[in-house]
C-alpha cells in the first residue's frame, strides 16, 4: 500500500511539472508572436500641403496641343499637305479627321501646322464638354435613387467617376500660360570645358540701306551665311521650268523660273521680302 501511494504521488508531481512547463512555453511563444505595430505619426497641414503641391506638379506638367492629342489619340494620323502661297513661300496644312469631322491648321512650319490642328480639335472637344446639360446627370441620379430605395441592402458610395481627360487639359492650360507669359525654363549650367562654342560665321549684321544695289542671292548669303538651296526640274521640255527651294528659320520658300539661276533668284527675293520687308520686284518695275 505504501509503495502504491508513493508512485501515485510521483505521477501527480510529474503531471504538475509538465503543466507548468507547457504554460511557460505558451507564455514564451505568445510573447514572441506578439506584434508591435508602429504608432501613426500625425502629419501637420503644412507638410500635407507640400505633398499635395508636389503631386499636382507631377500630374499637371506643361504639354503642347500636339503632345496632348498624341496621348489621347495614338492611332489617329495627322495628314500634311503643302501649297505655294503667292508663289513666294510654302504653307503646310495639317488635318485631323475624327467622327466624320475634319479639323485643320495652317502654318509655314510643319510642326506648328500640326499644333494648330490639334489645338482646334481640343478647343471643340472642351466646348462640347462645357456645354453639356446637367439635366441628364440629375435624371440618372433620380433613377439610381429610386432603385436604391427598392433594394434593402445599402451599398457604400464610391468617389465620382468621369471619362473626360481633365488632367490633360490642365497640362495644356499650363503650357498656354507659360507661352503667353513668355517664360522659359531654367537650363542647367554646363561646365566651361564641356561647352563647345559654335564657330562664328562672317556676315552682315544689319540690312543694308540700299539693298537694290545687291544681287538677291548674294544679299541672302550675306544675311544668312550657310543657307542652302535645293533645285528640282518641273518640266524639262521647251519651255523648261525649274523650281528652287530654301529653308530659313523653319520657313520654306520657293521660286520658279525658266532657268535654275532665275528660279534661285526668285527664291531669294521671296525670302528677303518675308524677313526684311524689301521687294526687289518693286525696284525692277521702277
Amino acid at each position: 500500500m505504501g509503495a502504491n501511494i508513493i508512485s501515485e504521488a510521483s505521477c501527480i508531481n510529474n503531471n504538475m511539472i509538465k503543466n507548468k512547463d507547457d504554460q511557460c512555453v505558451d507564455e514564451s511563444t505568445s510573447e514572441k508572436t506578439e506584434v508591435k505595430w508602429p504608432t501613426k505619426r500625425k502629419i501637420n497641414k503644412k507638410e500635407q500641403k507640400k505633398r499635395l503641391n508636389a503631386r499636382m506638379r507631377r500630374l499637371v506638367c506643361p504639354k503642347s496641343p500636339l503632345m496632348v492629342f498624341s496621348e489621347l489619340y495614338k492611332d489617329v494620323p495627322i495628314k500634311l499637305e503643302d501649297r505655294l502661297h503667292n508663289n513666294n513661300f510654302v504653307v503646310f496644312t495639317a488635318s485631323i479627321e475624327i467622327d466624320g469631322q475634319v479639323y485643320t491648321g495652317d502654318h509655314v512650319s510643319k510642326t506648328q501646322a500640326k499644333q494648330k490642328a490639334c489645338e482646334n480639335f481640343l478647343r471643340v472637344m472642351l466646348a462640347k464638354k462645357m456645354n453639356e446639360r446637367p439635366e441628364k446627370k440629375d435624371e440618372c441620379f433620380e433613377e439610381s435613387k429610386i432603385e436604391d430605395e427598392s433594394v434593402t441592402s445599402s451599398k457604400p458610395k464610391g468617389p465620382p467617376q468621369e471619362d473626360f481627360p481633365w488632367p490633360h487639359f490642365a497640362s495644356l492650360a499650363m503650357h498656354n500660360l507659360i507661352a503667353h507669359w513668355e517664360l522659359q525654363p531654367v537650363t542647367k549650367v554646363m561646365p566651361e570645358e564641356t561647352v563647345k562654342t559654335p564657330p562664328k560665321v562672317g556676315g552682315m549684321k544689319k540690312f543694308p540701306n540700299k539693298p537694290e544695289n545687291y544681287n538677291p542671292v548674294q544679299l541672302l548669303h550675306q544675311m544668312s551665311p550657310g543657307i542652302q538651296f535645293t533645285e528640282t526640274t518641273i518640266n524639262s521640255n521647251n519651255p523648261s521650268c525649274f523650281e528652287v527651294k530654301c529653308k530659313m528659320d523653319g520657313v520654306t520658300f520657293a521660286g520658279k523660273g525658266s532657268t535654275k539661276k532665275a528660279a534661285k533668284k526668285e527664291c531669294a527675293i521671296a525670302t528677303i521680302k518675308y524677313f526684311w520687308n524689301f521687294d526687289f520686284h518693286t525696284v525692277e518695275k521702277k
